[in-house]
């Protein structure tokens, strides 16, 4: 059985977007994506206890956002299983 996974963007600028990722009710972290580069950046992170480490939510959001940059697209959410 996998893991579900959810992102909502927070902020968006001519440069780049912010996203919260973690579980679809629980915000583990938000990382910055450039839209120039698709470059992916931590801001912060939360420790969790319980669930999936913050490393494996890394593991799945970074080629995510790096698909939405090659796309040219940034979605207001998003949601999968890994």
């Amino acid at each position: 059985m996998g893991v579900p996974i959810s992102i909502e963007k927070k902020e968006e600028t001519a440069t780049h977007c912010v996203y919260a990722f973690g579980a679809p009710d629980t915000t583990v972290g938000r990382a910055r994506l450039e839209k120039a580069s698709g470059d992916v950046a931590l801001l912060d992170l939360t420790e969790s206890g319980d669930g999936p480490s913050e490393q494996f939510y890394l593991a799945h959001l970074v080629p995510r956002l790096q698909a939405y940059h090659d796309r040219g697209t940034y979605p207001p959410d998003d949601q999968w299983t890994a």
